[in-house]
């Protein structure tokens, strides 16, 4: 059984990475899966989140950005920590496959960190903003896409990371309502 699925994940992988490879798509993927570390994202992105928090909750929006940092750092660390247990090779250190890497990639494979943390992003930032429901999980979605088609994460770890990433996401923002409940009790009224 273990076997199929892994034959499954291969098989999308090519269609993604080998067959479904085209030339604005290699420009583009590229500079979307590591978004967040360019200037612009920096710049523009972190003050906008915050000014949307804070445009709507007041004060509180301050604790709910805070809060969104937290879930991103902990999906991150915890995503890390999965990483080191599985040590799972990357697609372009798989010799079973054929893979095109098309973006740089550090550590292991499973499960993916920007999948996860995306979604961590996206699902954090709707239960307080749902008018963003669609362009933050789209982003998610096409970040995670850019992954694989990068040739640097299975299509397995990018499920995994969005799955996981939406729980972190859910429990942040489930803890965030109860700090808000206790101390911000003038934006339920």
């Amino acid at each position: 059984m273990a076997d199929y699925i892994r034959q499954i994940d291969y098989w999308f992988f090519d269609l993604i990475n080998q067959k479904g490879s085209f030339s604005f798509g290699d420009i583009f993927f590229s500079n979307i899966t590591d978004l967040h570390q360019s200037i612009y994202f920096k710049i523009i992105v972190i003050p906008l989140f915050i000014f949307l928090f804070v445009k709507k909750y007041k004060r509180a929006g301050y604790t709910i950005f805070l809060f969104l940092i937290l879930a991103l750092s902990f999906s991150d660390f915890f995503g890390a920590q999965v990483k080191n247990h599985f040590l799972r090779p990357r697609p372009f250190e798989n010799s079973e496959i054929m893979s095109t890497q098309k973006s740089p990639a550090g550590g292991k494979s499973f499960y993916s960190n920007h999948a996860s943390n995306m979604f961590a992003f996206a699902t954090f930032t709707v239960q307080f903003i749902p008018v963003l429901k669609i362009p933050t999980y789209i982003l998610a979605a096409t970040v995670s896409y850019s992954r694989v088609y990068n040739g640097v994460h299975y299509p397995s770890d990018v499920l995994a990371g969005g799955f996981i990433g939406t729980l972190w996401g859910y429990l942040f923002s489930f803890l965030t309502i109860k700090v808000l409940q206790r101390f911000h009790k003038d934006i339920f009224k």
